[in-house]
């Protein structure tokens, strides 16, 4: 079942735009609730949030994970266009940039010290369009020239969560978990986290993107990175989005993703004559 949420426009005002968000649970579903509700009274529209991609069939907004990004801009006619806006969640790792990092980890009493010592073992991923909890591991492997089957097993969780809990069942010995999955892990559930270990660390990688309907025009694009930029500002009268683990937006393009395109490339995900425009 989709749940959504939907913000009220001023009397009179005709415009709607639907979001879509691909990254809820993960990341905390309210978080996007926030967001969409700004840019509701910042473009005096109506916006509606779904987490179910067939609930119409389409939408306008989307916080996507970037593989699908760089796979819809590498069609030959682009559905999609960046919102040159990123999240900035906090991790003292970014910097205060709008990044991410794929930790792998294991259940702390796993014999595992690095991930070579993985080799054989069942790694679970939450799914085939995740950067974080799928590609991440390919790409690691591929630059370290693994040409054969590394591990002995691998096993389609359905979330991060999921591939948490089945960790810590022993169902799979390992997975790689989106920073922002393992930090709100901390700060709902500490004692939970203390079961867990992180065995090795990618990235950084640009940070989840928010896209829009290409139809919809670039002036579109900047009236919504406009409308995020200036969340920042009332982010400091709304502590839920930092007790949800969001500092700020910044200002990103996509040039950010061109090594992500470059690597997605080489693995034969999407098309080489995608330039990102």
């Amino acid at each position: 079942m989709s749940h959504g949420h939907v913000t009220k426009s001023p009397p009179g005002t005709p415009t709607r735009l639907r979001a879509l968000t691909y990254l809820a649970p993960g990341i905390p579903l309210e978080l996007f609730q926030i967001v969409t509700e700004h840019l509701g009274r910042a473009l005096e529209c109506e916006i509606t949030l779904e987490t179910d991609p067939f609930a119409d069939g389409h939408a306008d907004i989307g916080f996507l994970c970037s593989p699908s990004y760089l796979y819809l801009r590498s069609q030959p006619r682009p559905s999609v266009e960046l919102v040159p806006a990123g999240f900035v969640f906090r991790d003292e790792r970014g910097g205060g940039e709008a990044v991410y990092f794929s930790d792998l980890v294991v259940r702390a009493d796993h014999a595992a010290l690095r991930f070579s010592d993985l080799a054989g073992s069942v790694w679970g991923y939450n799914d085939e369009c995740s950067l974080s909890g799928y590609f991440a591991a390919l790409q690691n492997l591929s630059e370290i020239g693994c040409a054969g089957p590394f591990f002995g097993q691998r096993v389609c969780t359905g979330s991060h969560d999921a591939s948490i809990d089945a960790i810590l069942r022993g169902a799979i010995d390992s997975a790689a978990i989106d920073s922002t999955v393992l930090a709100r892990l901390g700060r709902e559930s500490p004692e939970l986290l203390k079961q867990l270990r992180i065995v090795d660390s990618w990235g950084p990688f640009p940070v989840q993107p928010i896209v829009v309907r290409s139809d919809l025009g670039a002036a579109r694009a900047g009236a919504i990175a406009d409308a995020l930029l200036d969340l920042n500002l009332a982010s400091c009268r709304d502590n839920r989005l930092h007790d949800l683990g969001l500092d700020c937006f910044v200002p990103i393009g996509d040039e950010a993703y061109a090594a992500e395109r470059q690597a997605l490339c080489a693995l034969g995900q999407i098309s080489s004559q995608d330039t990102g425009h």
